[in-house]
């Protein structure tokens, strides 16, 4: 019997960074776009979601049966359950891959970038977008001297990180503030994720709801 995987979560969210994974690695599976009624505590959906994770955030992988929750552990389990050219055979490369992936989690998907955008203080916004160009150059010095984060071949590191600063509902542009690398005097990460941007994947998980 083939494997049964249900994705939950809205491809608007970081659920699209484990839609990618799938679209990359040709898996068949099933999209339950949970989003629009979470913000209810006693709709269905947030019922459901509560019920497959208890914290209850998207997105959520059940794999015939077994549910596991955050999109970056979601990515690897993935692409240690089911072998693809996205994961590395040898351990160094793959070390750089969790280096990379969790290097987006910690560097880029940070919670204390979150509170200016939510307060509307222009002056903290500016602060905050200065670190984030400077952190975003340590990915373009990285880039420098290869197409791809582990060399000539895109791999689950590119995903989970070029998915990390540009859902493909944004238009290859970083967050929120849709910043463009090639404003901002980053012309490696730029072209690194142009390419990334416009793969296929990217192109069909933005049409998804």
């Amino acid at each position: 019997m083939p494997d049964v995987l249900k994705l939950y979560g809205s491809a608007k969210s970081r659920a699209s960074r484990s839609l990618l994974a799938l679209e990359e690695m040709g898996l068949p599976y099933d999209h339950i776009p949970l989003g629009r009624g979470l913000r209810d505590p006693v709709s269905d959906e947030r019922k459901l979601l509560n019920s497959l994770n208890p914290n209850g955030h998207i997105p959520v992988l059940d794999h015939d049966g077994f549910l596991i929750w955050e999109s970056m552990a979601i990515n690897l389990y993935l692409a240690e359950t089911f072998p693809s050219p996205l994961w590395p055979t040898d351990a160094k490369s793959r070390g750089r891959t969790w280096l990379w992936s969790f290097w987006a989690q910690t560097e880029m998907d940070r919670k204390d970038w979150e509170l200016p955008r939510r307060s509307g203080d222009e002056e903290a916004i500016a602060r905050m977008t200065e670190a984030k160009i400077a952190t975003l150059g340590i990915l373009d010095r990285a880039l420098a001297s290869s197409a791809y984060l582990l060399g000539d071949t895109f791999t689950l590191a590119d995903l989970n990180v070029a998915s990390t600063l540009s859902q493909p509902n944004e238009d290859g542009k970083i967050d929120w503030q849709r910043l463009d690398p090639a404003m901002l005097d980053l012309p490696h990460l730029a072209d690194w994720l142009a390419r990334c941007t416009s793969r296929e994947s990217w192109l069909r998980v933005a049409l998804l709801d």
